[in-house]
């Protein structure tokens, strides 16, 4: 079959209903499915803190649970049990995932798979479910039939016989997400985080690329239906769209005041909720769709079985990185900067100091064992990802925390400088706990960095209280977001010191470097590693900027030496590590992975003449700030 690219709109043939629309929730339904039987809606509140379900005969709301945040992954099964997973802190935060069953006919609960550290999700199978850990996965019945899922870049498929075969049908994708089979079994839908929805066959070649859209699920073998990605320009906006493998189709089929998201088809009928109020909405097209049959329950149980290759050995913590934004597009802050060391203007863009940042983080939290998993590791227009993809991506990830690196600005006349957490919740109120805990813990090493001039405190603040965007709107890249976590908003880079010391990758080095710490703590792994740093900035003492932005503090108000040469020497006398200052105004170095020990730090300017000495004790896991001046009258040591 020949590769199909959708790239423009095609009317079709096929439609709404006349009259089949209609309104199964008034608010808080978030993440709808509809049973096999039609008979049932399950729906998750904002926040993820219940699961509900709804008789759709008799309007009857029943709370299936309300501890262990079990909404937004919960699914039915084809013999209409609603299958979900809970979690919960413990081990020094570490997050454990408990998977259930309940039964809408007799209200039974039971757990199907005891708590396991990682990800746990289930799974539809073409004849069952599956609830797949990393330690031990949970089947239905003997024989569930054959079932996709996707770890990172990875998609793996699952046959009757329980063989596994790993796919990569389309390279450099930021991860998978959303992978099914075919209601005929033939056929697999996926999508490819920052290159869009893809169907290929069960040996992985692609045969159709249906565009950049989220959440695809099959409406027939040849229908798919799916919802905008707002980072589209042609696709933009929040609308249920209806998608044909043979490209003829491809349209909206919600109207566009509704702001569709979140799409579910069972028998032809398709659940979407609308994305602020949460009001679930139900609509049928005049395509045939094929029929669900409900399994008849038997006798057969389902059963929990180890995996015999767990994907994770050890109970580390894992973290998930988002470095804000990527590429230089319109919601990238550009900024271009006049640097007199460099004689040129420079353009400063959030997204590259914010990947630096993440990219430094990964290694510094892989070198003492954590395991992590990155939103992006380049930045181009196509890593500026659709927010629900991120959190999607995390919540794939099976992290412990969620993580979103960023800088500030005030976007006023006034210039500050501080770090920022910022939570999902109001201010002391966080909607997922541990995430006021892990800022704070962040906040608190961030603020000790002295090679930044600080105007206030750090602070830690829920997005709810802290934007007027309206009741519990908030940051996009939190919602629907059920980790522990929150967004760094590090400094502040409209204050013009601040974002020439951006432009320093040491710099930035250094900001993940004081993140680990604060992770550290959260974790209680705190004092384990032996590894340290010694930082710190060369200024001249008696001059001060004549930059045209004169609204700068302190120590920033003298002028950075561009050029310096920093030596370290251990305290056998070898020489351990060689700095010079970069052209960027800045006037930073950072020696990085020092071992405990006495060490002599000497400064050499102007032709390498000495002009300084300093002794410096570095302790087990610490950083050493050293902030050092010369004036220009200054003569070199002898």
């Amino acid at each position: 079959m020949a590769l199909v690219c959708l790239w423009a709109l095609g009317s079709g043939a096929v439609g709404v209903k006349h009259g089949s629309v209609k309104t199964l929730v008034d608010s808080c339904g978030f993440f709808p499915q509809i049973s096999p039987d039609g008979q049932w809606l399950l729906y998750s509140p904002t926040e993820a803190t219940s699961l509900m379900l709804k008789n759709l005969a008799t309007g009857a709301v029943t709370t299936v649970a309300s501890v262990g945040y079990p909404g937004f992954d919960a699914i039915f099964g084809p013999d209409g049990k609603v299958y979900y997973v809970t979690q919960e802190r413990k081990k020094h935060n570490l997050v454990y995932r408990t998977a259930h069953c309940y039964d809408p006919a007799t209200g039974a609960d039971q757990v199907v798979l005891k708590p396991q550290h990682g990800r746990v999700q289930a799974i539809p199978a073409t004849r069952g479910v599956v609830v797949n850990g990393e330690r031990q996965y949970y089947r239905s019945g003997k024989q569930v039939g054959s079932w996709v899922y996707t770890r990172g870049d990875v998609l793996y498929l699952v046959d009757e016989a329980g063989g596994t075969r790993s796919l990569q049908p389309v390279q450099e994708s930021n991860g998978y997400l959303w992978a099914s089979l075919s209601p005929d079994g033939t056929k697999v839908m996926f999508e490819a985080a920052s290159k869009g929805v893809f169907v290929c066959d069960l040996n992985g070649q692609v045969i159709a690329e249906l565009g950049e859209f989220l959440m695809p699920c099959w409406y027939n073998n040849e229908y798919v239906i799916a919802m905008s990605n707002a980072g589209n320009i042609r696709t933009n906006g929040s609308r249920i769209w209806l998608l044909s493998l043979d490209g003829e189709t491809m349209k909206p089929i919600s109207d566009r005041e509704e702001r569709a998201v979140q799409p579910m088809v069972c028998n032809g009928k398709i659940v979407y909720t609308l994305l602020y109020s949460g009001q679930v909405k139900q609509m049928e097209l005049d395509i045939p769709a094929p029929a669900m049959q409900p399994v008849a329950q038997g006798k057969e149980k389902g059963k929990a079985e180890k995996v015999k290759n767990p994907l994770s050995k050890n109970d580390v913590p894992r973290v998930f990185i988002n470095p804000g934004h990527g590429g230089h597009d319109s919601d990238d802050r550009h900024v271009p900067t006049w640097v007199i060391g460099a004689q040129d203007t420079i353009h400063y863009y959030e997204s590259n100091s914010n990947l630096t940042k993440g990219l430094a983080l990964v290694e510094i939290l892989k070198n003492k064992g954590y395991e992590t998993a990155i939103s992006r590791k380049t930045n181009y227009t196509e890593d500026d990802l659709d927010l629900f993809e991120i959190v999607s991506l995390a919540a794939n990830s099976g992290a412990d925390i969620f993580f979103s690196i960023h800088s500030n600005a005030t976007g006023i006349e006034k210039r500050i400088n501080f770090p920022l957490g910022l939570y999902r919740g109001w201010d002391g109120k966080p909607a997922v706990d541990g995430s006021l805990e892990l800022s704070d813990a962040v906040m608190k090493q961030a603020i000790k960095n002295t090679l930044a001039v600080w105007t206030h405190k750090e602070r830690s603040r829920g997005d709810w209280s802290f934007y007027d965007w309206g009741y519990k709107v908030g940051l996009g890249v939190l919602r629907f977001n059920k980790l522990p976590g929150f967004l760094s908003e590090g400094s502040f880079h409209d204050y013009l010191p601040e974002r020439e010391r951006l432009l320093n990758d040491s710099y930035c080095w250094l900001e993940a470097w004081t993140q680990s710490l604060g992770m550290d703590e959260y974790f209680g792994r705190k004092g384990k590693f032996k590894n340290s740093v010694v930082a710190g900035t060369v200024r001249w003492e008696d001059l001060k900027r004549h930059d045209e932005d004169k609204r700068v503090f302190d120590e920033d108000e003298l002028l950075p030496i561009n050029g310096a040469l920093l030596r370290l020497y251990n305290g056998r006398g070898a020489l351990s590590r060689v700095y010079t200052t970069d052209k960027m105004d800045n006037g930073v170095f950072v020696f990085t992975n020092l071992q405990p020990d006495k060490y002599k730090l000497e400064l050499y300017y102007g032709d390498e003449q000495l002009y300084l000495t300093k002794k410096v004790k570095v302790k087990k896991g610490k950083t050493s700030f050293i902030n050092l001046k010369l004036k220009s009258t200054q003569k070199p040591k002898k």
